[in-house]
């Protein structure tokens, strides 16, 4: 599943259903901590990116 956490500067993300591609630009400021250190993850799905009622998954 694609969180702020693991996306890294230039990888490209898309949506197998509507073919939408996001390419992160800026990593998350907390990137180098542990997933559960992350700032922003208050609940187990605050730093996930879906689509179309599915998970972005990596471009290839």
């Amino acid at each position: 599943m694609a969180s702020c956490h693991e996306m890294k500067k230039g990888e490209v993300y898309i949506c197998r259903e509507c073919g939408l591609e996001l390419e992160v630009v800026k990593e998350c400021t907390d990137a180098d901590k542990e997933p559960l250190g992350c700032s922003c993850d208050e609940s187990e799905s605050a730093c996930t990116f879906s689509c179309c009622g599915s998970e972005l998954v990596k471009k290839e």
